[in-house]
Protein backbone atom coordinates (compact mmCIF):
# COMPACT_ATOMS: atom_id res chain seq x y z
CA UNK A 1 0.00 0.00 0.00
CA UNK A 2 2.96 2.12 0.44
CA UNK A 3 4.85 1.50 -2.14
CA UNK A 4 1.56 2.51 -3.84
CA UNK A 5 1.17 5.86 -2.29
CA UNK A 6 4.75 6.41 -2.98
CA UNK A 7 4.42 5.42 -6.84
CA UNK A 8 1.76 7.68 -7.09
CA UNK A 9 3.52 10.59 -5.16
CA UNK A 10 6.92 10.01 -7.53
CA UNK A 11 4.24 10.48 -10.86
CA UNK A 12 2.58 13.81 -9.70
CA UNK A 13 5.94 14.91 -8.91
CA UNK A 14 7.34 14.38 -12.45
CA UNK A 15 4.18 15.44 -14.21
CA UNK A 16 4.26 18.72 -12.22
CA UNK A 17 8.42 18.83 -13.29
CA UNK A 18 7.33 18.09 -17.04
CA UNK A 19 4.35 21.05 -16.76
CA UNK A 20 7.29 23.97 -14.93
CA UNK A 21 9.43 22.93 -17.94
CA UNK A 22 7.30 23.35 -20.39
CA UNK A 23 4.88 25.76 -19.18
CA UNK A 24 6.49 27.92 -16.65
CA UNK A 25 5.92 27.53 -13.26
CA UNK A 26 2.32 28.93 -13.71
CA UNK A 27 1.23 29.09 -16.59
CA UNK A 28 -1.27 32.18 -17.83
CA UNK A 29 -3.72 31.11 -20.28
CA UNK A 30 -3.19 32.79 -23.84
CA UNK A 31 -5.86 33.75 -26.27
CA UNK A 32 -6.03 33.53 -30.11
CA UNK A 33 -3.53 30.53 -31.06
CA UNK A 34 -1.17 31.86 -28.29
CA UNK A 35 -0.85 35.48 -29.94
CA UNK A 36 -1.59 37.02 -26.39
CA UNK A 37 -1.24 36.47 -23.13
CA UNK A 38 -4.11 37.58 -20.55
CA UNK A 39 -2.17 40.48 -19.29
CA UNK A 40 -0.93 41.74 -22.88
CA UNK A 41 -2.17 42.07 -26.57
CA UNK A 42 -5.62 44.18 -26.16
CA UNK A 43 -6.02 43.60 -22.73
CA UNK A 44 -5.61 46.38 -20.18
CA UNK A 45 -5.49 45.70 -16.39
CA UNK A 46 -9.43 45.12 -15.08
CA UNK A 47 -10.70 43.61 -17.94
CA UNK A 48 -13.13 40.72 -16.64
CA UNK A 49 -15.95 38.67 -18.39
CA UNK A 50 -13.26 37.38 -20.79
CA UNK A 51 -14.84 34.79 -23.21
CA UNK A 52 -13.08 32.84 -26.26
CA UNK A 53 -14.21 30.70 -29.15
CA UNK A 54 -10.74 29.46 -30.83
CA UNK A 55 -9.98 27.36 -34.40
CA UNK A 56 -6.42 27.50 -34.88
CA UNK A 57 -4.34 27.00 -37.56
CA UNK A 58 -1.70 23.73 -37.82
CA UNK A 59 0.64 22.35 -40.12
CA UNK A 60 -2.25 20.96 -43.45
CA UNK A 61 -4.51 23.22 -41.87
CA UNK A 62 -3.80 26.64 -43.32
CA UNK A 63 -7.27 28.68 -41.98
CA UNK A 64 -7.86 29.49 -37.98
CA UNK A 65 -10.48 31.95 -36.47
CA UNK A 66 -10.24 33.57 -32.95
CA UNK A 67 -13.03 35.92 -31.54
CA UNK A 68 -12.79 37.26 -28.11
CA UNK A 69 -14.77 39.67 -25.93
CA UNK A 70 -14.61 41.07 -22.57
CA UNK A 71 -15.67 43.79 -20.16
CA UNK A 72 -13.77 46.49 -19.31
CA UNK A 73 -13.70 49.96 -17.44
CA UNK A 74 -15.82 51.20 -14.59
CA UNK A 75 -19.11 53.06 -13.69
CA UNK A 76 -20.56 55.17 -17.02
CA UNK A 77 -16.89 54.33 -18.12
CA UNK A 78 -17.80 50.60 -18.39
CA UNK A 79 -17.58 48.98 -22.24
CA UNK A 80 -18.43 46.08 -23.64
CA UNK A 81 -15.27 45.09 -26.15
CA UNK A 82 -15.44 42.76 -29.18
CA UNK A 83 -12.18 41.82 -31.10
CA UNK A 84 -12.56 38.96 -34.24
CA UNK A 85 -9.59 37.57 -35.98
CA UNK A 86 -9.15 35.78 -38.99
CA UNK A 87 -6.73 33.72 -41.04
CA UNK A 88 -7.51 32.40 -44.60
CA UNK A 89 -7.81 32.77 -48.18
CA UNK A 90 -11.47 33.93 -48.79
CA UNK A 91 -14.00 33.10 -50.91
CA UNK A 92 -12.53 31.60 -54.48
CA UNK A 93 -16.03 32.68 -56.49
CA UNK A 94 -15.74 35.96 -57.92
CA UNK A 95 -18.94 37.78 -56.92
CA UNK A 96 -18.35 36.29 -53.32
CA UNK A 97 -14.88 37.24 -53.31
CA UNK A 98 -15.50 40.57 -54.68
CA UNK A 99 -18.06 41.12 -51.53
CA UNK A 100 -14.89 39.74 -49.31
CA UNK A 101 -12.50 41.99 -50.48
CA UNK A 102 -15.08 45.07 -50.33
CA UNK A 103 -15.35 44.41 -46.72
CA UNK A 104 -11.82 43.95 -45.68
CA UNK A 105 -11.46 48.03 -46.86
CA UNK A 106 -13.47 50.28 -44.17
CA UNK A 107 -12.42 53.56 -45.67
CA UNK A 108 -9.59 55.89 -44.92
CA UNK A 109 -7.35 52.85 -44.54
CA UNK A 110 -3.80 53.89 -43.87
CA UNK A 111 -0.86 51.60 -45.85
CA UNK A 112 1.75 49.24 -43.54
CA UNK A 113 4.31 51.17 -43.30
CA UNK A 114 8.10 49.96 -44.41
CA UNK A 115 6.51 47.80 -47.03
CA UNK A 116 4.38 45.46 -45.88
CA UNK A 117 1.98 44.27 -47.76
CA UNK A 118 -1.15 45.22 -45.87
CA UNK A 119 -3.32 48.06 -44.44
CA UNK A 120 -5.16 48.97 -41.16
CA UNK A 121 -7.94 51.54 -39.80
CA UNK A 122 -8.91 52.51 -36.34
CA UNK A 123 -10.94 49.29 -35.83
CA UNK A 124 -9.95 46.65 -38.03
CA UNK A 125 -6.35 45.86 -40.38
CA UNK A 126 -5.58 43.07 -43.03
CA UNK A 127 -1.93 41.54 -43.69
CA UNK A 128 -0.74 39.37 -46.19
CA UNK A 129 1.00 36.62 -45.69
CA UNK A 130 3.91 35.67 -47.53
CA UNK A 131 4.00 33.47 -50.83
CA UNK A 132 4.85 30.50 -49.40
CA UNK A 133 1.96 30.87 -47.67
CA UNK A 134 -0.73 30.85 -50.61
CA UNK A 135 -2.69 28.35 -50.79
CA UNK A 136 -4.15 27.06 -54.11
CA UNK A 137 -2.50 30.21 -56.03
CA UNK A 138 -4.63 32.25 -53.46
CA UNK A 139 -2.30 34.39 -50.75
CA UNK A 140 -3.44 33.58 -47.09
CA UNK A 141 -4.25 36.81 -45.23
CA UNK A 142 -4.76 37.50 -41.38
CA UNK A 143 -7.62 39.95 -40.41
CA UNK A 144 -7.87 41.99 -37.52
CA UNK A 145 -11.56 43.28 -36.59
CA UNK A 146 -12.13 45.40 -33.10
CA UNK A 147 -15.37 47.26 -31.86
CA UNK A 148 -16.50 48.41 -28.19
CA UNK A 149 -19.87 49.76 -26.73
CA UNK A 150 -21.21 51.01 -23.90
CA UNK A 151 -21.73 47.74 -21.80
CA UNK A 152 -25.49 49.19 -20.49
CA UNK A 153 -26.83 49.86 -23.99
CA UNK A 154 -27.33 47.97 -26.94
CA UNK A 155 -25.65 48.53 -30.38
CA UNK A 156 -27.31 50.03 -33.30
CA UNK A 157 -29.43 47.88 -35.24
CA UNK A 158 -27.51 48.54 -38.45
CA UNK A 159 -24.35 49.12 -37.41
CA UNK A 160 -23.85 52.26 -39.69
CA UNK A 161 -23.93 54.72 -37.13
CA UNK A 162 -20.78 54.44 -35.37
CA UNK A 163 -21.49 58.44 -33.28
CA UNK A 164 -24.91 56.92 -31.88
CA UNK A 165 -24.81 56.68 -28.42
CA UNK A 166 -24.76 52.98 -27.26
CA UNK A 167 -23.93 51.98 -30.88
CA UNK A 168 -20.84 50.06 -31.57
CA UNK A 169 -17.53 52.11 -32.77
CA UNK A 170 -14.45 50.80 -33.88
CA UNK A 171 -11.59 50.43 -31.94
CA UNK A 172 -10.83 50.47 -28.39
CA UNK A 173 -12.42 52.95 -26.20
CA UNK A 174 -8.70 54.07 -24.98
CA UNK A 175 -6.87 53.98 -28.30
CA UNK A 176 -8.20 53.30 -31.78
CA UNK A 177 -5.29 54.15 -33.57
CA UNK A 178 -3.71 52.34 -36.82
CA UNK A 179 -0.68 51.96 -34.96
CA UNK A 180 -2.16 50.01 -32.43
CA UNK A 181 -4.19 47.54 -34.97
CA UNK A 182 -1.26 47.44 -36.72
CA UNK A 183 0.73 45.65 -33.72
CA UNK A 184 -2.49 43.36 -33.11
CA UNK A 185 -2.37 42.29 -36.80
CA UNK A 186 1.51 41.80 -36.51
CA UNK A 187 1.16 39.68 -33.63
CA UNK A 188 -1.54 37.59 -34.81
CA UNK A 189 -0.09 37.14 -38.26
CA UNK A 190 3.41 36.14 -36.90
CA UNK A 191 1.25 33.30 -34.80
CA UNK A 192 -0.95 32.20 -37.77
CA UNK A 193 2.79 31.95 -39.79
CA UNK A 194 4.56 29.81 -36.22
CA UNK A 195 1.11 27.80 -36.25
CA UNK A 196 1.00 26.76 -39.91
CA UNK A 197 4.52 26.67 -40.42
CA UNK A 198 4.54 28.00 -43.62
CA UNK A 199 6.85 30.60 -43.85
CA UNK A 200 10.67 30.16 -42.64
CA UNK A 201 11.03 33.38 -40.70
CA UNK A 202 7.98 35.82 -38.76
CA UNK A 203 6.65 39.42 -39.90
CA UNK A 204 8.31 41.95 -38.51
CA UNK A 205 7.22 44.08 -36.33
CA UNK A 206 7.15 47.96 -38.96
CA UNK A 207 9.66 51.04 -37.34
CA UNK A 208 7.12 53.34 -38.22
CA UNK A 209 3.55 53.66 -37.01
CA UNK A 210 0.94 54.23 -40.01
CA UNK A 211 -0.66 57.69 -40.01
CA UNK A 212 -3.45 57.91 -38.59
CA UNK A 213 -6.05 59.07 -40.82
CA UNK A 214 -8.07 62.40 -41.21
CA UNK A 215 -11.37 63.56 -40.76
CA UNK A 216 -11.69 66.80 -42.66
CA UNK A 217 -15.49 68.80 -42.71
CA UNK A 218 -15.86 70.45 -46.15
CA UNK A 219 -17.15 74.24 -45.79
CA UNK A 220 -17.81 75.50 -49.20
CA UNK A 221 -17.16 73.87 -53.23
CA UNK A 222 -14.60 71.25 -52.90
CA UNK A 223 -12.55 68.86 -54.17
CA UNK A 224 -13.80 65.38 -51.66
CA UNK A 225 -10.67 63.40 -50.68
CA UNK A 226 -8.71 65.84 -52.14
CA UNK A 227 -8.39 64.31 -55.04
CA UNK A 228 -9.26 66.74 -58.57
CA UNK A 229 -12.60 65.81 -60.06
CA UNK A 230 -14.64 64.65 -57.01
CA UNK A 231 -16.12 68.15 -56.83
CA UNK A 232 -19.91 68.79 -55.25
CA UNK A 233 -21.84 71.95 -55.09
CA UNK A 234 -21.33 74.14 -51.67
CA UNK A 235 -24.68 73.31 -50.51
CA UNK A 236 -23.79 70.06 -51.00
CA UNK A 237 -20.37 69.82 -49.20
CA UNK A 238 -21.55 71.43 -45.96
CA UNK A 239 -23.30 67.78 -44.71
CA UNK A 240 -20.32 65.66 -46.28
CA UNK A 241 -16.93 64.37 -44.11
CA UNK A 242 -14.19 63.16 -45.50
CA UNK A 243 -11.98 60.28 -43.98
CA UNK A 244 -8.87 60.00 -45.98
CA UNK A 245 -6.05 57.20 -44.96
CA UNK A 246 -2.70 56.76 -46.86
CA UNK A 247 -2.16 58.93 -50.28
CA UNK A 248 0.66 56.98 -51.57
CA UNK A 249 2.38 55.98 -54.91
CA UNK A 250 1.28 52.30 -54.29
CA UNK A 251 -1.72 53.26 -51.85
CA UNK A 252 -4.49 55.40 -51.35
CA UNK A 253 -7.89 55.96 -49.91
CA UNK A 254 -10.49 57.61 -48.92
CA UNK A 255 -13.91 57.41 -47.30
CA UNK A 256 -16.93 60.05 -47.97
CA UNK A 257 -20.12 60.75 -45.03
CA UNK A 258 -22.97 61.91 -45.60
CA UNK A 259 -25.05 63.38 -41.94
CA UNK A 260 -23.19 60.38 -40.29
CA UNK A 261 -23.32 57.53 -42.24
CA UNK A 262 -20.92 56.74 -44.94
CA UNK A 263 -21.45 57.18 -48.55
CA UNK A 264 -19.11 56.15 -51.16
CA UNK A 265 -15.47 54.65 -50.32
CA UNK A 266 -12.61 54.76 -52.89
CA UNK A 267 -9.24 52.79 -52.58
CA UNK A 268 -5.95 52.73 -55.15
CA UNK A 269 -3.68 49.36 -54.78
CA UNK A 270 0.01 49.10 -56.32
CA UNK A 271 1.50 47.02 -53.37
CA UNK A 272 1.92 43.79 -55.31
CA UNK A 273 1.10 40.99 -52.30
CA UNK A 274 -1.98 42.78 -51.86
CA UNK A 275 -2.70 43.57 -55.65
CA UNK A 276 -2.53 39.41 -55.42
CA UNK A 277 -5.57 39.41 -53.52
CA UNK A 278 -7.69 41.00 -56.35
CA UNK A 279 -6.65 38.19 -58.54
CA UNK A 280 -9.60 36.36 -60.58
CA UNK A 281 -12.22 39.12 -59.10
CA UNK A 282 -12.08 41.73 -61.78
CA UNK A 283 -12.69 39.42 -64.47
CA UNK A 284 -11.51 39.30 -68.00
CA UNK A 285 -13.72 42.08 -69.70
CA UNK A 286 -13.31 45.55 -70.30
CA UNK A 287 -15.70 47.54 -67.95
CA UNK A 288 -16.40 49.91 -70.54
CA UNK A 289 -15.80 50.04 -74.99
CA UNK A 290 -12.46 51.89 -74.72
CA UNK A 291 -11.29 50.96 -71.13
CA UNK A 292 -7.60 49.65 -71.11
CA UNK A 293 -8.16 47.59 -67.91
CA UNK A 294 -10.58 44.78 -67.18
CA UNK A 295 -13.16 45.28 -64.33
CA UNK A 296 -16.78 46.10 -63.82
CA UNK A 297 -18.55 49.39 -63.15
CA UNK A 298 -22.19 49.45 -62.01
CA UNK A 299 -24.17 52.27 -59.98
CA UNK A 300 -23.25 50.67 -57.15
CA UNK A 301 -19.27 50.14 -57.10
CA UNK A 302 -16.22 50.00 -59.36
CA UNK A 303 -13.38 47.14 -59.16
CA UNK A 304 -10.66 47.34 -62.36
CA UNK A 305 -7.51 45.89 -62.80
CA UNK A 306 -4.43 47.83 -65.14
CA UNK A 307 -1.55 48.33 -66.16
CA UNK A 308 -0.04 51.80 -64.58
CA UNK A 309 3.24 52.53 -65.47
CA UNK A 310 4.51 49.22 -65.88
CA UNK A 311 2.80 47.86 -62.07
CA UNK A 312 -0.55 45.91 -61.64
CA UNK A 313 -2.85 48.64 -59.93
CA UNK A 314 -6.47 48.39 -58.41
CA UNK A 315 -8.74 50.83 -58.38
CA UNK A 316 -12.03 50.41 -56.44
CA UNK A 317 -15.14 52.45 -55.13
CA UNK A 318 -18.22 51.26 -53.43
CA UNK A 319 -21.30 53.05 -52.34
CA UNK A 320 -23.00 52.33 -49.21
CA UNK A 321 -26.33 53.67 -46.85
CA UNK A 322 -25.50 56.64 -46.34
CA UNK A 323 -27.24 58.94 -49.62
CA UNK A 324 -24.88 62.22 -50.58
CA UNK A 325 -27.88 63.33 -52.49
CA UNK A 326 -24.76 64.07 -55.04
CA UNK A 327 -22.83 62.36 -58.23
CA UNK A 328 -20.96 60.44 -55.27
CA UNK A 329 -23.80 58.13 -54.77
CA UNK A 330 -23.31 56.83 -58.63
CA UNK A 331 -20.11 55.19 -59.57
CA UNK A 332 -20.64 55.01 -63.26
CA UNK A 333 -20.71 59.12 -62.72
CA UNK A 334 -17.82 59.70 -60.27
CA UNK A 335 -15.67 56.42 -60.65
CA UNK A 336 -14.06 57.38 -63.96
CA UNK A 337 -12.73 61.25 -62.17
CA UNK A 338 -11.64 59.14 -59.02
CA UNK A 339 -9.24 56.70 -61.89
CA UNK A 340 -8.12 59.72 -63.62
CA UNK A 341 -6.79 62.21 -60.88
CA UNK A 342 -5.21 59.49 -59.03
CA UNK A 343 -4.23 57.53 -62.29
CA UNK A 344 -2.86 61.09 -63.43
CA UNK A 345 -0.87 61.58 -59.98
CA UNK A 346 1.25 58.19 -59.81
CA UNK A 347 1.91 58.60 -63.64
CA UNK A 348 -0.67 56.32 -65.24
CA UNK A 349 -1.32 56.53 -69.06
CA UNK A 350 -5.13 57.06 -69.55
CA UNK A 351 -7.51 54.21 -68.74
CA UNK A 352 -10.73 55.19 -70.57
CA UNK A 353 -11.05 56.94 -74.20
CA UNK A 354 -12.62 60.66 -72.26
CA UNK A 355 -9.29 61.21 -71.17
CA UNK A 356 -6.70 62.34 -73.84
CA UNK A 357 -4.25 64.77 -71.62
CA UNK A 358 -0.80 62.41 -71.46
CA UNK A 359 0.35 61.16 -68.23
CA UNK A 360 2.25 63.42 -66.07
Amino acid sequence: MLTGALAIAALLAALAAFCQAEFGPLAKPSYCWGAWPEDGGPFRSGDHHRSAQETAPAPGRPYGACTLSWRGGRGAGAYRQRLDVRYGTGPREAEARRAWLSGLLVGGDSALPDGLPGFVAAGSGTLVLPPSCDVDGRPSVVTVTSSFRDADKTSAADGTDLAKPGGERPGFPDDSSPARTGRLLVDAANRAVRASRCAPSPVVQPQHAPPSWVRVSAGGPAEQCAIPGLTVAAADSVRLTDTVGSVGDDFQTCAVAADGRWAARFAMIARPRVVALFDGAAGDDAPAPGWRAHGRIDASGALIQADCAGRPTVFTMRTGPGRSRTRLDDARTVFPDFVDAVGRRIGCAPLHPSRNDPAE
